[in-house]
């Protein structure tokens, strides 16, 4: 089966050297700690990981937590003992609207994107918070929409040098950015107000989450987060091959021109055939596309057409994404342009099973019904994570 599906971005989750990096842990730790950093859980695996995330992330420290939902939920334990509100944009991961209200903090949601929102609210309750400061959190890179966030401009929306800026970037590290070091490298942001948080599955292909800002801040998570000190941490050899897959991230940097070249070139393809894909907020650079057609039946149908054909293109279910159900097409630095093209012909042949009207990459038009049409006239593809 030829699958275009999940976030493996860089195909690192079955790199030879990063499964060996788990073997060795084996041998070396055994499976788990069995009991939280805190007391005796910690491991030197964990140590070295969490300073190699510090330099990759070019913060001054980071800590390492189960997954990027429980590095938000850590966060926000955080975040609640120094503040009482956050804004958050709309469309931010489930995961960052859980974790603020889960920690009691008041939630005060602006429009996605609405920098000039985020910027008025965030005057209004710092003056009535009594830290006389707010946080503002947002995705890095949006799941629903596969927009970058406007770092800069919600970075000058902060009221005073109290205020942080939190940024969920599990979709923008290891994709965005000089070596893959994310959407706050892209825009060559070096604020001290910044907290990034962010998975290692992603990017990374392996396990695990960590939150990366200033010093103070990892240190206030470490003994303010319950869920950090009352759980047990990831296995040790899990953090090995993490810290392996951070290794070749940066020894072989080849390996991020190969994604972004194989995001330009599904892209050109889907173009090709007539699909309009959104090229706003440089969702351009996201290698996951998603697409949706009107009726449930059409996609089902062309969905399971191209299982026969030995294609995956995942028809899903999933929060915030442009339908209930649409199509979710990941490309990653492992697939090549043969792969790619085999997609984007797959597709080209059932435009008019779709009801579509489009050109292949020959030249060649196809013609099809036009009753099926998106809520915007037209079919709606978007670059998401």
């Amino acid at each position: 089966m030829l699958a275009f599906a999940g976030c493996n971005y860089l195909g690192l989750a079955n790199d030879p050297r990063v499964l060996q990096a788990v073997r060795t842990g084996l041998d070396r730790y055994g499976l788990s700690t069995t009991a939280s950093r805190e007391t005796t859980g910690n491991t030197t695996a964990f140590d070295d990981l969490e300073t190699a995330l510090s330099q990759f992330l070019s913060t001054e420290r980071s800590l390492l937590l189960a997954d990027g939902y429980t590095a938000n939920i850590a966060m926000a334990q955080a975040l609640a003992t120094r503040f009482r509100t956050v804004l958050i944009d709309a469309k931010s991961h489930h995961s960052v609207h859980d974790a603020a209200r889960s920690a009691g903090l008041v939630v005060v949601t602006f429009p996605h994107g609405d920098t000039e929102a985020a910027a008025l609210l965030a005057r209004r309750h710092a003056d009535a918070d009594p830290s006389g400061a707010v946080a503002i959190l947002t995705d890095g890179v949006f799941t629903s929409d596969g927009a970058i966030a406007k770092l800069p401009a919600l970075l000058a929306a902060l009221p005073n040098e109290r205020s942080l800026l939190v940024v969920d970037d599990c979709h923008g590290v290891c994709v965005l950015g000089p070596e893959g070091r994310g959407t706050v490298s892209h825009y060559e942001l070096t604020d001290p107000r910044i907290i990034i948080t962010t998975t290692l599955a992603k990017g990374l292909g392996s396990y695990g989450g960590c939150i990366a800002g200033p010093a103070w801040f990892v240190e206030l998570a470490r003994s303010a987060s319950g869920i950090y000190r009352c759980s047990t941490p990831i296995p040790p050899a899990i953090a090995m091959a993490a810290h392996e897959a951070l290794r070749i991230v940066l020894a072989e940097p080849e390996r991020i021109e190969r994604l972004r070249s194989n995001t330009a070139r599904l892209r050109g393809a889907f173009e090709a055939i007539g699909l309009p894909l959104r090229a706003d907020h440089g969702s351009a650079l996201i290698p996951i596309f998603a697409f949706v057609l009107d009726t449930h039946e059409r996609m089902e149908s062309v969905h399971r057409s191209m299982l026969d054909e030995g294609v995956l293109a995942p028809f899903i279910r999933y929060p915030n994404g442009p339908a209930e159900m649409f199509f979710r097409i990941v490309v990653n630095a492992a697939h090549t342009a043969d792969q790619i093209d085999r997609l984007a012909d797959a597709f080209a042949r059932r435009l008019p099973a779709m009801g579509l009207t489009g050109s292949r990459g020959d030249g060649t038009r196809l013609s099809g019904g036009t009753d099926l049409k998106s809520p915007s006239g037209g079919p709606r593809v978007e670059g998401v994570a």
